[in-house]
């Protein structure tokens, strides 16, 4: 036999054994993914650095509510599971957009803010809810004489 004609003899031989994978039949395994989970898109940090966190909800926050949250620090929850922010407390945060650029006013001193910190805000910004792609984040403070652009590394990243 060539070894052309073994080759073709070899293929139908494989197709009619098939995969021996029996039919099963729809097969119920919960609901559809949907795509974004719903609820409040917070970043805190842990030993690893800046870490998403979700708060279980209905629906997301908007963005003024996200980062009153944000502002508010870890519930109970997320506290026991190692979650901690360096935003100041008792601070807050003022947003406003405009198309594609999200500015946050705070209500300390930006050089207060350890880069840490600054990421809290700015990727929690750029995750909440807004029309269009991710917008680009503007920090003021009083200590800023200018607008501080800045994006989430995480983002970026990844």
């Amino acid at each position: 036999m060539t070894p052309r004609r073994l080759t073709a003899v070899a293929a139908l031989l494989l197709t009619a054994c098939g995969c021996s994978i029996a039919t099963t039949g729809a097969v119920k395994s919960g609901q559809a993914a949907t795509g974004i989970q719903p609820g409040t898109r917070l970043y805190f940090l842990d030993q690893h650095g800046t870490r998403l966190t979700i708060r279980p909800g209905a629906q997301r926050e908007d963005l003024q509510q996200t980062l009153d949250s944000l502002a508010a620090g870890p519930d109970r929850a997320e506290d026991r599971s190692g979650l901690r922010s360096e935003l100041p407390v008792g601070g807050r945060v003022q947003a406003t957009t405009t198309p594609g650029t999200v500015t946050l006013r705070l209500s300390w001193p930006a050089a207060s803010l350890s880069a840490a910190a600054i990421q809290q805000l700015v990727c929690t910004a750029e995750d909440a809810p807004a029309p269009g792609p991710a917008p680009k984040i503007a920090i003021l403070s009083s200590d800023a004489p200018s607008a501080i652009h800045q994006e989430c590394d995480l983002h970026r990243a990844g």
